[in-house]
């Protein structure tokens, strides 16, 4: 956004006349002008020089590229206020996704702990004579089931947690790999 406001600045001043100021000085030995020039002199030289130049005719050039220098310095605002937004919902959307995992944890781990507990009493019964072997086992595939979803539910946390990482800009990098040069 820099490079493209100095652009800008610069097409404003390519409006505006130009002033040129140059200036010169030196001793002139006589010798070397003799062996130079057949015309002899000596002494200080000095020569100031202006000019000051502005562009008549140029069919609009001038104001174009001005014109040019602000589209671009306005798209690139435009982007940098798109790319403001889209780190913001990035965030909102990390932030709403943790929020409502965070509702649903009670609901997982009572869903555990209740698995469990119809566990342990089908195998209790089944020990005991009162029940049968088809029951455990399908209490156990409850709890198996309820303990995936919750490994499920603690994985869909952690990315969460990554996502909303990277869109507060946590500088977010792969880890680095050994290779055969580093050992």
């Amino acid at each position: 956004m820099q490079a493209a406001n100095a652009d800008l600045l610069a097409a404003r001043a390519a409006l505006f006349p130009s002033l040129t100021l140059t200036a010169s000085g030196g001793l002139q030995n006589p010798a070397l002008n003799a062996a130079v020039i057949s015309l002899s002199g000596a002494g200080p030289t000095l020569n100031l020089g202006a000019s000051l130049t502005q562009s008549i005719f140029d069919h609009g050039r001038l104001r174009a590229v001005r014109a040019e220098a602000q589209a671009k310095d306005e798209e690139l605002v435009v982007a940098y206020r798109a790319a403001i937004l889209s780190a913001l919902v990035d965030v909102e959307n990390a932030l709403s996704a943790l929020d409502h995992l965070q509702q649903a944890k009670a609901l997982q781990e009572e869903n555990v702990s209740q698995s469990e507990r119809a566990f342990e009493g089908a195998s209790l019964r089944y020990k005991a004579g009162s029940g049968d072997f088809l029951t455990v086992l399908e209490a156990q595939r409850t709890l198996y089931a309820a303990r995936d979803q919750y490994s499920q539910y603690r994985f869909a946390r952690f990315q969460a947690f990554i996502a909303l990482f990277k869109a507060l800009g946590g500088g977010w990098q792969a880890p680095k790999t050994a290779t055969k040069e580093s050992r």
